[in-house]
């Protein structure tokens, strides 16, 4: 079984009884998903964009294997919440 990486924000982010969280807006937390993406040393995450649309994250972009898209889906989720992420990520493998 795979061991779940630490987020390299999760220290950062702020409580959830926190009044900061409440109020810090979606920007912050775009800017928090990219920081994340960032800094995975086993995703590449370079074709993928992160957008705002109303009180969504919307993720866009192409990466090659399924593990780097379910990373990618599931640092933005932990970030936003699994209801406020669309993804609009493919799946592109060299092995075509």
């Amino acid at each position: 079984m795979l061991k779940a990486k630490p987020m390299f924000l999760s220290t950062l982010q702020p409580a959830a009884t926190s009044t900061f969280a409440a109020d810090h807006g979606i920007s912050m937390e775009k800017t928090a998903i990219e920081t994340e993406l960032s800094y995975l040393t086993d995703v590449d995450a370079g074709n993928v964009s992160v957008d705002v649309t109303g009180d969504y994250i919307v993720l866009e972009g192409a990466v090659k294997t399924s593990r780097e898209y379910a990373r990618i889906l599931r640092v933005a989720r932990e970030i936003v919440g699994y209801n406020r992420v669309l993804c609009r990520i493919l799946v592109v493998s060299d092995a075509v």
